[in-house]
């Protein structure tokens, strides 16, 4: 009688350790998968700076981007471009050289995606937006002499296609050196009538 109980509470202890704890006993849950990986992100400085003979320009342009995978990805440009230039001129009122300035500030907003074609080619598609300064006609002001500038600002859009050599860093990181045309060639833009040249960097943060 007594081995029949010991038998039943070996039996009753071994059945209560495997049950499922809610503690210790079950699986953890696995994290709900979202889809996004910040891992993905890449980031471009866009800065570039130029100077001549009485004139420089420099441009700030950053640009965010997201892998979808190895070699495809897309993003956008914010840019700001500015371009001046002095010229010597004599003022009719007072007859001594004066110098008058040309500012050309401009603004631009493109979309794109790039396609790398293993780790030395890559393929470029970039819809952009640029706000660009026009001059209609200058003047003398009648009283100092001083030239005034009538002026107006226009929306040129642009697509450009292109490709060019790529060095990877990384998995998604990469320098650029690109080749592009505008297929829409408006005579008010920028690339009209010629090839942009691109060169760049993008930039894993988080890998």
């Amino acid at each position: 009688m007594k081995n029949v109980i010991l038998i039943g509470l070996m039996l009753f202890t071994f059945g209560a350790s495997a049950e499922p704890n809610s503690q210790y006993g079950m699986a953890p849950k696995k994290k709900k998968v979202t889809g996004f990986d910040k891992t993905r992100i890449i980031v471009g400085p866009g800065l570039g700076f130029g100077a001549g003979y009485r004139a420089f320009s420099f441009n700030i342009s950053p640009s965010v981007a997201y892998c979808f995978t190895d070699h495809f990805h897309a993003g956008a440009t914010l840019g700001f471009n500015y371009y001046q230039s002095s010229e010597e001129y004599t003022n009719p009122i007072t007859g001594m050289p004066e110098l008058f300035k040309h500012k050309y500030p401009a603004y631009s907003f493109s979309v794109y995606g790039r396609y790398l074609l293993g780790d030395f080619i890559v393929f470029n598609i970039e819809p952009e937006l640029n706000n660009t300064k026009f001059v209609d006609s200058y003047s003398y002001n009648l009283t100092t002499g001083k030239i005034n500038e009538q002026s107006t600002r226009a929306f040129i859009p642009s697509v450009l296609v292109g490709a060019g050599y790529t060095q990877r860093f990384n998995r998604f990181g990469y320098s650029y050196l690109m080749l592009c045309y505008d297929l829409l060639q408006n005579p008010n833009a920028r690339y009209y009538q010629t090839i942009d040249i691109r060169a760049g960097i993008m930039l894993s943060l988080w890998n």
